[in-house]
């Protein structure tokens, strides 16, 4: 039997897949597959087992989880766990949703997987954000109890309680298609904003690539670093997260060499309290950088699931 897991993550369009070791962290045989269909997805399933003779799978997809399976956001598929294992004959096959699987990545980062953007604690062991505006809004939130550590996924990206204060902050009329936080602090939000001031139908990599040079590109990505620092600084306030804040995520890697990520620093930073301004001075934001990052997460849960039970 082989000792390897089969770490599977499912996103928008595309199927990663690699063969990881718990004794040694490394992960290969990584692969990327266009899937739109479950059976697709059993394909790459079964050609990896042919190579291995797996028994352990771990996967991860953009979507809530219940119990064993989760149901997609942004497709209209529904992965179970329990189905795979009857499917496969695997021993165990564990569902996450895929920040968990980037919460449950944040314990193995080394100084060289990520970029420190703003100075602060950073405190491996104690509870940390990671969070990032892609298709939607993803966030969770790691915490170690009894120096074990547990990822809570979370629905962030679909609340709606900071919804007045966006419109305001984007010059944006109330309407349908703004109707929950990821409406705006997302790339699809960056796309559709832009549509709505411009008229024009632009990829928000354009967008952020304009900045500078386009007007109403750059005022839009200034409000969206502040927004998202306001944001963010509620968030920190309610959860204290003095292991670090983690962007994740193509987006963040793009807006974070632009002069907007200032905005972001100085409304995270703003608070008329001065003990609440030190505290978020003294959190610090970084930058995950480590490539495939959901397929370590996946490999690092199947160790921490054994502390859990």
């Amino acid at each position: 039997m082989s000792d390897r897991k089969l770490l599977l993550d499912l996103g928008g369009t595309n199927l990663r897949a690699g063969l990881g070791s718990t004794d040694t962290f490394l992960i290969d045989d990584i692969s990327k597959t266009r899937v739109d269909k479950n059976e697709e997805i059993f394909e790459v399933i079964r050609s990896y087992i042919k190579k291995d003779n797996i028994k352990e799978i771990i996967f991860s997809a953009a979507g809530p989880r219940s119990t064993n399976k989760v149901s997609m956001t942004n497709r209209s598929l529904e992965i179970n766990g329990t189905s795979i294992e009857d499917e496969f004959k695997v021993s165990r096959c564990d569902m996450l949703n895929d920040w968990e699987s980037i919460g449950y990545c944040l314990p193995l980062l080394n100084d060289e997987d990520f970029i420190q953007l703003k100075g602060g604690q950073r405190n491996p062991e104690e509870t940390s954000i990671a969070i990032g505006p892609g298709t939607g809004l993803g966030f969770s939130i790691l915490r170690y109890i009894n120096n074990t550590p547990y990822v809570f996924a979370t629905e962030l990206g679909n609340t709606k309680s900071f919804n007045d204060y966006l419109f305001k902050r984007f010059e944006l009329e109330p309407s349908n298609e703004f109707s929950v936080l990821e409406s705006f602090l997302s790339g699809t939000g960056i796309q559709k904003i832009y549509r709505s001031i411009s008229g024009e139908d632009v990829s928000s990599e354009d967008i952020v690539d304009s900045y500078g040079d386009n007007k109403k590109a750059t005022q839009l990505l200034n409000n969206f670093c502040r927004a998202f620092g306001r944001i963010l600084a509620d968030l920190n306030l309610t959860i204290l997260a003095k292991g670090g804040i983690y962007f994740a995520g193509g987006l963040m890697r793009r807006i974070h060499k632009l002069e907007a990520i200032e905005y972001l620093f100085q409304e995270f930073n703003s608070h008329n309290s001065k003990h609440h301004k030190d505290l978020l001075k003294n959190t610090s934001i970084n930058l995950i950088t480590k490539e495939h990052t959901p397929l370590y997460g996946n490999l690092n849960y199947s160790i921490v699931r054994r502390m859990h039970e």
